[in-house]
This record gives C-alpha cells, sequence and structure tokens, in this order.
C-alpha cells in the first residue's frame, strides 16, 4: 500500500519531466522521502526547495540577465531569502520533518535547501 507521501510524490512526477515539481519527485523517491515523510511534510519540503531555488537563482544572477546581478534587484532578493527562510523554518517545526532520520535528512538538506553565493559573485574586499 502506497503512502499518502508516494502519492504526492507520484502527483509531481506525473507533470512534465523538465519541471522543478518532477525533479523534486525522482530525488525525493531516490531518498526514500515519499516512505518516510507524510504529504504535508513533503509539501513543506517542495515550498523551501522551490525558495531555495529561486533564491539561488537571484543571487548568483541565473534569473535572464545575462549573469549580471542587477544592484536594483536587491530588495527581490532579499524578499526571496526571507520566503525561503519562512519556508525552511516551516519544514523545521513539522513533526515529521523531526522526526525523519538524520540519514535522511542530512541529503535532502543537502540537495533541497542549500542556498550560497557563488564564488566568483562574492564581493571583494579591496
Amino acid at each position: 500500500m502506497r503512502t499518502d507521501g508516494q502519492n504526492y510524490l507520484q502527483e509531481l512526477a506525473s507533470l512534465p519531466p523538465d519541471t522543478f515539481e518532477n525533479r523534486f519527485s525522482r530525488i525525493s523517491t531516490r531518498l526514500g522521502l515519499g516512505r518516510a515523510l507524510g504529504r504535508d511534510a513533503l509539501a513543506r519540503l517542495f515550498e523551501a526547495a522551490l525558495s531555495a531555488a529561486l533564491c539561488n537563482i537571484a543571487i548568483n544572477g541565473l534569473g535572464g540577465c545575462e549573469g549580471e546581478i542587477r544592484p536594483g534587484q536587491e530588495c527581490n532578493r532579499i524578499r526571496l531569502e526571507q520566503e525561503f527562510m519562512a519556508a525552511r523554518d516551516q519544514l523545521y517545526r513539522s513533526r515529521d520533518w523531526r522526526k525523519l532520520a538524520s540519514a535522511k535528512r542530512d541529503p535532502a538538506s543537502r540537495v533541497f535547501l542549500t542556498v550560497c553565493v557563488a564564488e566568483e559573485n562574492l564581493a571583494s574586499g579591496h
């Protein structure tokens, strides 16, 4: 019998293969998250992962501005970062996530919840 988490991932997998939803489903399934987490926790993870991806795009200039990070977009980057942190905090507060074994939680965090500035985008101290 399928769990509600597995059903949720199957719904996402039914979307076109080049979508974030489908990629999220494939990776989550590979990590065994459909069995380990319920639908609500997976939906929270999805929201946090999507926010992290959007944050990475914005802070690294990957959003269609030919790699240029425009200072005028700083308010948007701040908003995206705040949305990511709020979504991540909701996930971290969920009972299923807190109960999830670190052998599953750690890889999921690395894959889905990592936000970082590429070295070439760091401001120099000179």
